[in-house]
């Protein structure tokens, strides 16, 4: 007797953050994948600052059996520990408070470095797996497979399904794409970590993520668990003043003071603390009203929706993409479906959800421009305050609390109940066609 070999779906992954690297930890589980994954870096390491490690990405982290490795070097409160502040950056004064949570499923700590992530799921992947010095420059799509070419001469393919995970200026969009355009927002990110002993003597810190808001900017301070300080910051450079191709690029102290004289004493006092920064050029874009094309590509993480760093969030959304992903092609393989049917059903999970986390910004907007348009004019502190209360209100606290496992599984059942429906009508209408049987309405 023959034994019947099933094909294995080829895969490649490109792009190795956060989220290529946990698509590569959820493909590498399933047996009918061959799996490939390349990335333009020379050598893996995290260019930037902190991450949040939110209720959901607690949750992904465990299903990617990386969560050992992050309690590790956090500290879970015991209820009495304030998370998040929103704060007057003009005046310091408190405008929301919110408590860390003590649940096992909740994050032990809100922000950590970004290495000690990218170390904890690169513990979940084969040494050397990953192929570096692979910076795209072609993709090229026949009928027995899509094939890519790389700026060192060489290629790989065909491949029954891409994934781009290269982050927000994504050259697999810009392929599958080619209309979608990112923009500069006129806006900058500062981030540094630094000693916490080179702010202990500044008054008024306090011990929690918090933000610091004016009416045009915002500062995020962060004393980490490990003696370390995070400040991140936006401001609004002129175009002509940005390189807009760099990304992380070290600038002076002088550079970021400037554009903070007009807060209060205290997040003057921590922007002088450190010598250096990193610079980050924030581009930004249209939702796209589809994350797949062609039946074979699909975009995640920062490549399926360019938000700019807007929710502090990226690397959940981007795990929750990786899970999906995989679920839907376990999901059709068992089906005997297409990888095509896959990612359809791929992007019917993720892209409302995207849409979701758009109108929220929207929302920011015309919060924005009502306050605005308030006569006569709210003082400045006073729009302030406002403006942060119905920004940061507990309507919008679902996207760090939204469980994807529970809605994949939501949206399985309906396509398993309605194929059950559609073959008890199929059986019906047979029977009704057989003489002497009738079937009532």
């Amino acid at each position: 007797m023959t034994v019947q070999i099933e094909e294995k779906i080829k895969i490649a992954v490109i792009g190795t953050g956060p989220g290529g690297l946990a698509a590569i930890i959820h493909l590498l589980r399933l047996p009918f994948v061959q799996l490939s994954a390349f990335d333009q870096a020379t050598e893996l390491r995290e260019v930037g600052a902190g991450i949040s490690i939110n209720q959901n990405t607690w949750r992904h982290l465990n299903l990617l059996g990386a969560a050992d490795a992050i309690e590790q070097v956090s500290l879970r409160g015991d209820g009495s520990k304030v998370d998040h502040e929103q704060r007057n950056g003009l005046t310091g004064e408190l405008i929301a408070q919110s408590f860390q949570k003590v649940e096992t499923d909740a994050p032990p700590r809100s922000r950590i470095e970004r290495y000690r992530l990218q170390n904890a799921l690169l513990g979940q992947v084969p040494k050397d797996f990953i192929q570096l010095s692979k910076k795209l420059s072609k993709i090229e799509e026949f009928p027995q497979g899509t094939q890519l070419t790389f700026q060192d001469g060489t290629s790989a393919g065909p491949f029954d399904l891409i994934i781009g995970a290269d982050g927000i200026r994504s050259a697999v969009r810009q392929h599958a794409f080619p209309d979608h355009k990112l923009t500069y927002t006129g806006k900058v990110a500062y981030r540094v970590i630094i000693p916490q002993a080179e702010v202990a003597h500044i008054t008024g810190i306090p011990q929690a993520a918090t933000f610091w808001h004016t009416k045009d900017t915002h500062v995020y301070t962060d004393p980490l668990d490990n003696g370390l300080f995070e400040i991140a910051t936006r401001a609004s450079e002129p175009e002509e003043d940005i390189k807009k191709v760099s990304w992380g690029q070290r600038v002076k102290r002088e550079q970021v003071q400037r554009h903070y004289d007009n807060y209060c004493e205290t997040i003057k006092q921590v922007i002088a603390a450190p010598d250096e920064w990193l610079e980050f050029a924030m581009f930004g874009g249209p939702r796209l009203e589809s994350v797949i094309s062609n039946g074979h590509i699909a975009l995640l993480g920062d490549a399926s929706h360019p938000l700019s760093g807007a929710f502090g969030s990226g690397a959940a959304f981007a795990f929750e993409d990786a899970y999906v992903l995989a679920q839907a092609l376990l999901y059709t393989r068992k089906k005997g479906e297409t990888v095509s049917e896959a990612i359809k059903f791929y992007d019917e999970v993720r892209s409302p959800h995207y849409k979701g986390l758009y109108q929220i910004l929207n929302s920011f907007a015309d919060n924005a421009k009502e306050l605005e348009a308030i006569k006569p004019p709210l003082e400045e502190n006073e729009l302030i305050n406002e403006r942060t209360k119905r920004n940061w209100t507990a309507e919008n606290k679902w996207i760090y609390e939204y469980d994807v496992t529970k809605v994949w599984k939501k949206y399985v059942d309906a396509i398993d109940a309605s194929n059950i429906l559609a073959k008890l009508t199929l059986k019906a209408e047979k029977e009704s066609a057989i003489p002497g049987i009738a079937v009532s309405a």
